[in-house]
């Protein structure tokens, strides 16, 4: 086991300039995808108040549907590794204890060929403010090697996040949201606008969508922010009264 300053600490000070480089904590999921090819998935999501989750970074099918889902679900293994500050491992999802645990969310991850997922927590000032999960199609424990790269990509989103915070005289705390995610938080209220939801309802519908039309999300949000693609309000219940 490495100390703090020794040669863990070197691979995480070259992996954060790495990731700079290409782009800030965007590029995360992508770097951590590449360096773990036998993942299926990888994405970076953070819990940010009154905004909900946000999904900074993503790579792989089902990327944001597995946020989506458990943003709906209100359960799966990225709320347990917040909730108890740990990470979460479901090496098979078929396993009695992952369907007890999350009945919903293990039917809908093996309906859509997910067997395992894996979640560190991004930590800020010694408490979880976000999640990295790792999925895969297969069932099994991580290798040490995977493990241990989890553990550091975990480690620099957190850095990463540092770069886009600032705590204004009352001491709350502001986060810049990268460019992408950006992006979704005005989508997500333009369909609050047009469709009276709620934020989590507005970004379900605009993830459902691209979803059904087998669309990547960002051409989804990109549609929307251009006028090119509306979100209308349900139409009464009929059989209401």
């Amino acid at each position: 086991m490495t100390t703090p300053d020794g040669r863990s600490q070197q691979l995480l000070r070259q992996l954060v300039s790495a990731l700079r480089a290409r782009g800030g904590i965007t590029a995360l999921a992508t770097s951590c995808h590449q360096q773990l090819p036998d993942l299926d998935g990888v994405t970076v999501s953070i819990y940010a108040g009154s905004q909900g989750w946000l999904l900074l970074s993503d790579s792989g099918p089902h990327a944001d549907q597995l946020e989506d889902l458990q943003n709906r679900l209100d359960q799966g293994p990225r709320l347990d590794a917040v909730t108890h500050g740990e990470p979460v491992v479901a090496a098979d999802l078929t396993a009695p204890v992952a369907c007890r645990r999350w009945p919903a969310f293990t039917a809908w991850a093996l309906a859509h060929g997910i067997r395992a997922v894996f979640t560190f927590t991004v930590v800020h000032d010694a408490s979880p403010i976000g999640v990295l999960t790792l999925y895969r199609g297969t069932a099994g424990p991580l290798t040490a090697q995977a493990v241990e790269h989890g553990a550091r990509y975990a480690l620099a989103a957190a850095v990463l996040l540092l770069d886009t915070m600032t705590v204004n005289r009352a001491g709350d705390l502001h986060m810049t949201m990268p460019a992408g995610a950006a992006a979704v938080q005005q989508a997500v209220g333009m369909v609050m606008a047009h469709t009276g939801a709620d934020a989590d309802t507005a970004l379900h519908l605009l993830r459902a969508h691209a979803d059904k039309h087998a669309r990547p999300m960002h051409e989804v949000v990109s549609d929307t922010l251009a006028g090119r693609l509306t979100f209308r309000p349900d139409p009464p219940d009929s059989s209401a009264g």
